[in-house]
C-alpha cells in the first residue's frame, strides 16, 4: 500500500514539475509561431531605418528554432523531424509546422529531455546565424535604407538622411531619377576617404553621349561637337528642361564624353560644393547602388520622392 501511495506521489510531482524545456516548447504551439514571425517581419522592416534592427530578429529566429525542436521532441520521432524542419525555416518553419501540428497531443517524457535540449540549444546558435546571413543578405540585394554622407539636393535628400533604396532589378535606373552611389576609384581620389557610399545625385547622362554647360544651361550631344563651330544640331545635341528640379543655374563645364557603361550625375543645386560627376568623373554602372525612392529618417523628413 506504501509502495502503490509513492508511486502515485511521484506521479502527482512529475505532472506538477514538467520537464525543464516544456515553456520553451510551448513557444512553438500554434498560434504563437504566427506572432513571432509577424514580429521578425516587423523588426526586418524597421531595419530599413535602423540597421540594428536586424540583430534582435535574428535573436527571435534563433528562439523560435529551439522551441520547434523542443515541441518537436513532445510529440515523437515526427515530431523531431518536423521541428528541425522548423528550425532551418525560423518563424515561419515554426508557423507552417504547428498549423499542421496543432492538434497533436504533447507525450511529455519520463525524463528532463537532455538530448532535446542540448539540440535546441545547436538550433538557437544555428538559427540565429542563418538569421544573422539571410536577413543582412536581403536588406541589401531588396529595398534597403543608406544613410547619405554628403548631398547637394536642395531639400530633397540632406547629408545626413537615411534613405529608402530601391535596387536595379526592381527599378532600373534612367536619367532623370536621383541615385546612391556607392565609392569607386574616381570618389576615393576626390575625396580621400574610403566610406562605402560617395552621396545622392541625379542621373543627367548616359555612356555614349557628351554632356557639358554653356551660359548656365545643361546641354547633351550625341557626339562630340567642334569646339570651334559650337553645338550644332546635327551633333544631336539638345537642352533637356530642368524645371522640375534644379534649385541654380549650372556652372559652364564640358563637353566631356560619357564612357559605355557609365552615367553622369549631378545635384539638383549646381552651385553647392561639388559633390558629383564634376568632382569624381563618370559613374560606372557597378557603382550605382540603386533608385532613392524615398527619405525615411529623420521622420520629420518622412516623404516619397
Amino acid at each position: 500500500m506504501a509502495a502503490s501511495s509513492d508511486a502515485i506521489r511521484q506521479r502527482r510531482n512529475r505532472l506538477k514539475r514538467p520537464p525543464r524545456g516544456l515553456r520553451v516548447a510551448g513557444l512553438a504551439r500554434w498560434p504563437r509561431p504566427v506572432w513571432a514571425l509577424i514580429l521578425v517581419v516587423i523588426l526586418f522592416v524597421g531595419a530599413v531605418v535602423w540597421s540594428w534592427l536586424v540583430w534582435p530578429a535574428a535573436v527571435l529566429w534563433g528562439v523560435w528554432a529551439a522551441a520547434a525542436v523542443l515541441d518537436g521532441a513532445l510529440r515523437g520521432r515526427q515530431g523531431v523531424v518536423a521541428g528541425f524542419l522548423a528550425a532551418g525555416l525560423g518563424p515561419l518553419g515554426g508557423s507552417l509546422t504547428g498549423l499542421v501540428r496543432r492538434r497533436a497531443i504533447r507525450k511529455v517524457p519520463e525524463g528532463e529531455m537532455p538530448w532535446a535540449q542540448a539540440h535546441a540549444i545547436l538550433a538557437l546558435i544555428g538559427g540565429f546565424a542563418v538569421a544573422g546571413l539571410l536577413l543582412p543578405t536581403a536588406l541589401e540585394r531588396g529595398p534597403h535604407g543608406v544613410s547619405v554622407p554628403r548631398a547637394a539636393m536642395g531639400d530633397r535628400v540632406l547629408a545626413g538622411d537615411r534613405v529608402l533604396v530601391a535596387p536595379d532589378w526592381m527599378l532600373t535606373p534612367a536619367v532623370g531619377d536621383i541615385v546612391i552611389i556607392d565609392a569607386f576609384d574616381g570618389v576615393a581620389e576626390a575625396f580621400g576617404d574610403n566610406g562605402a557610399v560617395a552621396g545622392a545625385g541625379r542621373i543627367i547622362g548616359v555612356g555614349g553621349q557628351v554632356v557639358g554647360a554653356i551660359d548656365g544651361a545643361l546641354y547633351l550631344c550625341e557626339r562630340l561637337p567642334d569646339a570651334a563651330v559650337g553645338l550644332q544640331e546635327e551633333d544631336g545635341c539638345v537642352s533637356p528642361s530642368e524645371i522640375a528640379y534644379l534649385r541654380t543655374p549650372t556652372p559652364d563645364f564640358g563637353p566631356i564624353e560619357i564612357p559605355a557603361g557609365s552615367y553622369w550625375v549631378l545635384s539638383d543645386d549646381r552651385e553647392a560644393p561639388l559633390v558629383d560627376s564634376r568632382i569624381y568623373g563618370p559613374v560606372p554602372a557597378a557603382a550605382i547602388d540603386g533608385r532613392v525612392i524615398a527619405v525615411v529618417s529623420p521622420l520629420a523628413r518622412l516623404g516619397l520622392l
